[in-house]
């Protein structure tokens, strides 16, 4: 018994004292593989070598996307595939260094053990998988139409829904995703029919005109009209179901150049200034009384900074593409649909629906408040002849209104509420003026006489 626990002792001492050498050693424990690849026996770096050149050869690695009848093809590295080798040699090192001494004396002192069979694990960059499958979706899907509402010599038509296809993206980018990872070289992805939103049926209950309002242009101003045009043919033909949500902003889409908007005259902070897209405010406006006056229940609305030709005072609403918008919500039992005409020097926006849907509504404004004279401001313009002067910009008095809205029910009964409480501050009217005359002459601005309301005013005198 005492010779066989010295044997033991000393076989258990002659392991230990092994492990504690391979320990100190730069090579891989035996009987270990990465992905199959024997690297037992190597050094840390002869087998970060082999899997660098391994993993390089299975980035390169042709991949198939299959969709319909269309094909995508391309590197594993191409769909955000990257082969982790430095983890899996890593792992591999790790094995006979790591754990308790009687599994690492197994690993050191025989082929078996535990984690000597590793993977190298394919990483995915969603983010650029996500866009090679956005490109993917782009060519195959083909986006479903949605009824529309035309009139056609004074008649209501329908243009018939259609079913589209798409490619559920994030499905898709799942199924990629296992594809790398498990070395899959085909790929087939699904698409499912787009249904639409809008279907004929809904379009065919739209029978009877809820609300109609109209605001002048001047037609001499082509870009701005131009933009009006683009604007109002948008949202022509829009129709919306109960519950649902319109939003100008997503119908007009951004104002670019590249989607043929012009540049007009626009409020910034309450001046104007050339901008693309000028003139669609006005379509905006348009369609804000039109849902006023058909009882729709308004979601976001904004007055401008100053008022404007086209509408009273309160009856505006303003738009900018990303920080303003113009929204409302159906509001009642079935389906709406917008219609616009542009006559030669007016806009028309109407507003359709079922008829029992129909309301009696007024819309009127209280006393316009006065809130300040329009301020009067000079400034220098060289390129004006000798003593000209300009009017740059003709100002707007500051004023204050609250607009109601009187809703005559069928019993008789008439309900009156506040539509809005809008403020429009005072703008300044800006003349620019030229050089002074040769002849010695200046121009100089004057102080106007102090009293009541025209006490910050300017007054511009030639002497």
């Amino acid at each position: 018994m005492a010779v066989a626990l010295i044997v033991v002792f000393v076989v258990f001492a002659a392991g230990l004292v092994a492990t504690f050498k391979f320990s100190a050693g730069d090579r891989i424990c035996r009987g270990v593989t990465i992905s199959g690849i024997k690297v037992g026996g190597l050094t840390r770096q002869e087998a970060g070598q082999m899997m660098s050149s391994w993993a390089a050869n299975r980035m390169d690695r042709r991949v198939t996307l299959t969709a319909l009848d269309t094909r995508w093809i391309g590197a594993v590295s191409d769909f955000g595939g990257r082969v982790d080798w430095k983890t899996a040699v890593d792992r591999a090192y790790a094995v006979g260094r790591e754990g308790n001494i009687i599994s690492r004396m197994a690993c050191v002192l025989t082929r078996t053990g535990v984690g000597k069979k590793i993977d190298a694990l394919t990483v995915v960059d969603h983010s650029k998988l996500e866009k090679t499958v956005a490109k993917v979706a782009r060519a195959v899907s083909r986006p479903h139409q949605d009824a529309r509402l035309v009139s056609a010599d004074g008649r209501l038509e329908v243009r018939q829904d259609s079913v589209g296809i798409k490619l559920d993206e994030k499905q898709a980018v799942n199924i990629v995703t296992g594809a790398l990872q498990s070395g899959k070289l085909v790929v087939p992805l699904e698409v499912e029919p787009d249904k639409p939103d809008v279907t004929s049926e809904d379009a065919a209950k739209i029978t009877t005109l809820l609300a109609r309002f109209t605001t002048p242009f001047n037609p001499a101003r082509a870009d701005r009209t131009h933009n009006l045009a683009l604007a109002a043919k948008a949202i022509s033909g829009v129709i919306l179901k109960p519950g649902n949500r319109f939003s100008y902003n997503d119908e007009v889409g951004p104002r670019l150049a590249g989607r043929g908007f012009r540049n007009a005259p626009i409020f910034v902070r309450g001046k104007l200034e050339p901008g693309l897209g000028g003139g669609i405010c006005q379509v905006s406006s348009t369609l804000y009384n039109a849902v006023l006056l058909a009882g729709i229940r308004v979601v976001e609305r904004h007055p401008h900074s100053r008022t404007v030709p086209y509408a009273d005072p309160g009856r505006d609403a303003t738009v900018a593409y990303g920080l303003q918008d113009f929204q409302f919500e159906n509001s009642g039992a079935s389906p709406i649909c917008i219609l616009t005409h542009l006559g030669r020097n007016h806009l028309t926006v109407d507003i359709f629906g079922a008829p029992e849907d129909k309301k009696s509504i007024t819309i009127f404004t209280g006393p316009v408040k006065r809130l300040s004279e329009r301020p009067q401001k000079t400034v220098f313009d060289a390129t004006l002849p000798a003593g000209a002067r300009k009017v740059v910009d003709k100002g707007a008095v500051g004023v204050r209104v609250v607009v109601y809205k009187k809703v005559f029910s069928p019993d008789g009964t008439v309900k009156t509420e506040v539509v809005s409480r809008d403020r429009y501050p005072a703008q300044s009217k800006i003349i620019a003026v030229g050089p002074a005359r040769e002849s010695g002459d200046s121009i100089r601005v004057k102080p106007a006489s102090l009293s009541g309301n025209r006490r910050n005013n300017e007054k511009v005198r030639a002497d």
